[in-house]
């Protein structure tokens, strides 16, 4: 079963198996246009990051292999980063902090491992397959987060963040802690003891096929 160890959603670095993905999870939440703009920065980094790392695989030192993977995540985080700036400076400030931390989820994730034995379509698939994973989570999430916390749904724009479907479901501060830190890891929890159980299940169903 070592191949599950490496599946992009039940392997071991996967965004629920993993707990140093937390952090980007729980900043990527808090609200529905904060994370269509982290996905869209996930698969703008993932993409050009593997894009580089293949072209440059056969040109770079083996001594610097290990850096280099770390300065082109970076890189192509701070060219999104600068581009969203451009577009919109008040969205660009409320997402600093999960822009800082692509390029940190991009390199627990591996990718760049696979570089070396995969072809270029596998690696561009897999970097697809990767971020949307990710991104998906970082969405549903934020789904519940911001209707019960700020009761509303929010999408980006040039004049940053901007309201929609508001109601007074968030009036009681009880409510609002969803949209909390707290209320974030608190999903992430439950969602994460789920997904054991169905990764549980999904084992082994896995293994008595094998066996048959």
């Amino acid at each position: 079963m070592t191949h599950i160890d490496k599946h992009p959603f039940w392997g071991n670095n996967s965004p629920l198996s993993n707990l140093s993905f937390v952090p980007f999870i729980v900043c990527a939440s808090m609200r529905f246009s904060i994370a269509l703009v982290s996905t869209a920065a996930l698969l703008w980094t993932y993409l050009l990051t593997d894009f580089s790392l293949f072209i440059a695989k056969a040109l770079v030192p083996r001594t610097f292999k290990s850096i280099i993977p770390v300065f082109l995540s970076s890189f192509w985080t701070l060219v999104f980063a600068l581009l969203l700036s451009m577009f919109s400076p008040p969205l660009f400030y409320e997402l600093l902090l999960p822009l800082a931390l692509v390029p940190v989820v991009f390199m627990i994730s591996g990718l760049d491992s696979h570089i070396e034995t995969d072809s270029f379509k596998d690696a561009m698939d897999k970097a697809v397959l990767y971020a949307l994973i990710l991104g998906a989570i970082v969405i549903l999430l934020s789904l519940i987060r911001e209707p019960f916390g700020f009761g509303s749904l929010s999408l980006p724009t040039r004049e940053g963040i901007t309201e929609f479907l508001t109601s007074d479901i968030a009036s009681d501060w009880a409510i609002q802690s969803f949209a909390a830190t707290s209320g974030g890891l608190i999903f992430l929890g439950l969602a994460a003891g789920f997904y054991r159980i169905f990764k549980e299940m999904y084992l082994h169903y896995r293994s008595e096929k094998e066996n048959q």
